[in-house]
């Protein structure tokens, strides 16, 4: 059996992205309406399992195996031994608080995406989406032993 080239599915997976960002700008960072938002300047939040599929059907891979490159890559932020990155949180943006199904990506994976296939100069700013201060100890917990979504991706 041969191994796997988790480089070669990134940039195939960051190709897609950028591509159908560049077609779609509105398939990030509108919450609502978005598969993922920037909360800050190291996370974006991706909704569960959309996320993935939108990126599958964007680079012509599996839902599952684009969640297994993006964990074993380090793309998707798990807590050991299960290494599940879908989390269930409370978000806000318009004033409303909202329970999704969620994993926090590293911003450098879209970040890049976007700048080298989907002609932007920069990375995306950060979003409206805020997750709700009563999801911080299950973020914390996620994120144990790892840099933490800063301050600013949460509300209060």
């Amino acid at each position: 059996m041969p191994l796997i080239d988790y480089t070669e599915r990134i940039e195939r997976l960051q190709r897609g992205l950028g591509r159908a960002f560049e077609a779609e700008p509105w398939i990030l960072n509108l919450p609502g309406k978005s598969v993922a938002c920037k909360l800050d300047q190291y996370y974006y939040l991706a909704v569960m399992p959309a996320f993935a599929e939108k990126l599958a059907r964007y680079s012509g891979l599996l839902p599952e195996s684009v969640v297994e490159t993006l964990v074993r890559t380090g793309n998707l932020i798990t807590r050991p031994p299960e290494r599940d990155p879908v989390v269930t949180l409370g978000v806000t943006w318009g004033g409303k608080v909202y329970e999704i199904t969620a994993a926090f990506v590293e911003a450098d994976f879209i970040d890049r995406a976007v700048k080298v296939y989907g002609d932007m100069e920069s990375g995306l700013n950060v979003s409206d989406l805020k997750i709700a201060a009563a999801s911080k100890p299950s973020v914390d917990e996620l994120f144990e032993g790892k840099t933490a979504p800063q301050g600013l991706a949460f509300t209060g």
